[in-house]
């Protein structure tokens, strides 16, 4: 666990606090204030990658922590197969974790996507470029050994018509003579014990077969291991079988078979999809992974406030009221609106009795509540049906200084609610039977271009209507469990800096991070080499790299982010999963000395002297037109995020509503996605916002990867293919320069053999 703590505002108050270089802004005295005022807070986006990578990044010089802005949010049934029982993957796993595992990214340590290239084609590429190099002197070796064993041996088998032999048919032929003999003798030895076990049975026959097996060995074992010895001698007198392995081992020796192997392998584990292109499966340690896809999180946890569930309704009433604006303009446009008479006098009917009904409303409350009458009206049902009015709180939210003009009155508001609960629910019952009504009517009417437009809006219209129930028991649940009311009526905002962001465990395999700093620490930009199109400080780094206009969400939260006496927090669990690739082998790429380059590309940087750390000149040089430079071997996860804006001060109202606007919509923060990851969840947010009046509170109950870890390619050290004068003084020849030795050295053999002459060694 990686935590900061510190005093709170007084004794026996802790709170998660900065850590070096950010300003502490509680407990403090001015003059304190004063003398690290002139001090620029650390970047924040280097203060979280600090923080993840001194948790699981190592200590390897190779190896650096790439965070994506925002995370990618995961889902385990894309995930799932049946590991404890040894059952293999099934395809949709396999195709899920090769993406998941393959993605490249350009070298820098914060990237706002991946390049769009991929790890297998990258490296069968990087490949393909490369061709081994000949050692020169072992190239000659290899020639004259070559010539011994051509060289003509004058030997004379028996009952061979054939007078001429090399050395290595000598041999073989010699080899394999006694490689028959032996296997005839133990042929022999076989059949005997069958024989013998065929003739005696009984309760001693073992004994007695072992007797009858030594007795017939003493007598014929000595004549057949003579003749093996003897056929062994002459095979020696040619050549010995172990120098021929060690001239088999010479002949074989050599870098550069590497390369086919490691293109071998890899086109043995593709596998085809029916899209046309391939799937590269991986291994990811542990095997168990996906079940780390979870969430610490309670229903409690992730409550919103009533206030922001009011904003939710508001919008939901806002489309609401534009569908059946549509509605109405569209049956307007059918010809015979006889079979819509029921239909039309019954929602103007339910529509008076709602006027009339908010008109009463009103009577309670001052003015402002009539510009959002509409809106209050749908948010009435959560209450009215358990004797309750709309808590001010969420009054206020939604229209700013109403209130309540007589609050003696409580019995004859709570009846109010009630009629405008029961007028609100008929007058939306007979919306959607004027536009079921009107979609049958266009039909009727062969109407088509109308009867295909009304459809979808009636079905809008149910699912609106449908979120906006869903809502209501979100409210009142809220509301429910909500702090009571002090002897003043107010309901008093817990201490934020008494609460903390730590998640309330730790799941096996996790570790927590919390920390703090200053929210002016992200109007800093970081210094850390990012290579993508995001912003690591001010608002567009808040909304987790998307960028928007001055004059909407940046400006809005400009003055708050840059406040010194706000501070952002942040708790989460995270962990790190390797990716293992039997396909993969790296290591060629460390022999590239030994190779030439068939192109004037580089597959990765080779410096002057070899590189001792990942530092930002590394990942430049690494940036450049290299064709493979690094590639994943793990991804970090984290669950259970809460990130948490506390200020000593009110937290304005634009602040907290561009946020929650914001975290509604799925929108993202910092490094955080805030998409949902099950595509059948009724909700396209995985991101929960509360707020009071001094902080505001997000929460992720998605897992999400925030990063990869990235490993440096070894240096392209090989030659390119034209630069022989580099090979040569190193030593090294060509390819077309061995092989014509070794034409020469054919020709030299036939030209011999034919007048009878042993070729001179050189």
């Amino acid at each position: 666990m990686s935590e900061y703590t510190g005093d709170g505002k007084s004794a026996g108050k802790p709170k998660v606090m900065p850590i070096a270089g950010d300003h502490p802004y509680r407990g403090v005295g001015d003059a304190a204030e004063n003398n690290t005022a002139s001090l620029q807070p650390e970047p924040f986006a280097d203060i979280l990658y600090r923080q993840i990578h001194n948790i699981l990044g190592g200590a390897n010089p190779n190896q650096y922590l790439c965070l994506t802005i925002p995370g990618q949010a995961l889902s385990a049934e894309d995930f799932r197969y049946d590991y404890k029982n040894k059952s293999p993957k099934g395809p949709s796993v396999e195709a899920n974790e090769s993406r998941l595992a393959n993605k490249m990214f350009d070298p820098c340590r914060m990237a706002g996507a991946d390049n769009g290239l991929t790890l297998p084609y990258q490296y069968q590429s990087a490949l393909n470029m490369l061709t081994p190099m000949l050692n020169a002197k072992a190239a000659d070796a290899k020639s004259k050994l070559r010539q011994l064993l051509m060289t003509k041996y004058d030997y004379q088998f028996q009952d061979d018509a054939k007078q001429e032999y090399t050395l290595q048919e000598v041999f073989f032929k010699l080899y394999d003579e006694w490689l028959k003999a032996k296997n005839d003798w133990l042929s022999e030895q076989n059949l005997k014990k069958n024989q013998l076990w065929q003739e005696h049975s009984g309760t001693d026959a073992a004994s007695k077969i072992n007797d009858l097996y030594l007795e017939w060995y003493e007598q014929v074992a000595e004549s057949r291991i003579n003749s093996l010895n003897e056929k062994m001698a002459k095979v020696i007198s040619v050549f010995t079988p172990n120098d021929m392995e060690i001239l088999e081992g010479v002949l074989d020796s050599g870098s550069g078979a590497e390369l086919q192997e490691a293109r071998q392998a890899l086109l043995n584990a593709r596998k085809l999809t029916p899209d046309g292109g391939y799937v590269y499966p991986v291994n990811l340690s542990p095997a168990n992974w996906f079940e780390y896809l979870d969430t610490s999180f309670t229903a409690d946890d992730l409550l919103k406030n009533p206030e922001a569930v009011a904003m939710q309704i508001a919008n939901l009433s806002k489309r609401k009221i534009q569908i059946k604006s549509k509605i109405e303009n569209l049956v307007s446009l059918i010809p015979d609106q006889d079979s819509l008479k029921e239909a039309l006098e019954n929602i103007s009917k339910a529509q008076t009795d709602l006027d009339t009904s908010e008109k009463d409303l009103e009577a309670f409350y001052t003015d402002g509540i009539a510009a959002c009458m509409d809106v209050f009206a749908d948010i009435i049902p959560a209450f009215a049906e358990s004797g309750q009015i709309v808590p001010m709180d969420v009054i206020r939210k939604i229209a700013p200084g109403v209130t309540l003009k007589d609050s003696s009155k409580t019995d004859e508001l709570i009846a109010a609610f009630k009629d405008t609960n029961a007028k609100l629910s008929a007058y939306t019952n007979c919306l959607q039977e004027l536009a079921d009504a009107s979609a049958d009517a266009a039909k009727l009417q062969n109407l088509s271009m109308l009867q295909s437009m009304l459809v979808p809006l009636t079905a809008q219209l149910k699912e609106v209507n449908l979120e906006i129930r869903t809502l209501h028991a979100q409210m009142l649940l809220s509301s429910t469990i909500r702090p009571t009311p002090n002897t003043d009526g107010m309901v008093e905002d817990p201490d934020p800096f008494e609460l903390t962001v730590a998640p309330a465990s730790v799941p096996k395999g996790y570790t927590q991070i919390t920390l703090s700093a200053s929210a002016s620490s992200m109007d800093q930009s970081s210094q850390k080499m990012a290579h993508a199109n995001v912003s690591t400080c001010g608002g567009s780094f808040l909304f987790g790299g998307y960028s928007r206009s001055e004059s909407n969400a940046s400006s809005r939260i400009s003055s708050r982010i840059s406040d010194k006496k706000t501070e952002i927090q942040i708790g989460m669990n995270v962990t790190k999963v390797g990716i293992e690739r039997g396909w993969f082998q790296p290591g060629v790429f460390y022999l590239t000395k030994d190779m030439f380059n068939v192109t004037t590309q580089r597959i990765a940087p080779n410096p002057a002297r070899p590189y001792t750390s990942m530092d930002d000149q590394r990942l430049l040089d690494m940036s450049g037109n290299m064709v493979f430079p690094c590639y994943p071997v793990a991804f970090v996860l984290a669950r259970d995020i809460s990130v948490r804006f506390i200020s000593e001060g009110t937290i304005s109202s634009d602040f907290a509503d561009t946020m929650e606007q914001h975290a509604s919509a799925g929108g993202s923060f910092l490094f955080f996605s805030g998409s949902s990851a099950s595509s059948s969840s009724s909700s396209a947010s995985g991101v929960h916002f509360s707020s009071t009046s001094n902080s505001v509170t997000l929460k992720f109950d998605t897992p999400q990867i925030i990063g990869y870890y990235m490993e440096a390619t070894a240096a392209d050290q090989s030659a390119y293919l034209d630069d022989v004068s580099r090979a040569a003084q190193a030593g090294y020849t060509t390819i077309s320069e061995f092989v014509e030795k070794y034409r020469q050295i054919l020709l030299e053999a036939g030209k011999n053999k034919n007048q009878g002459i042993l070729p001179k060694l050189k």
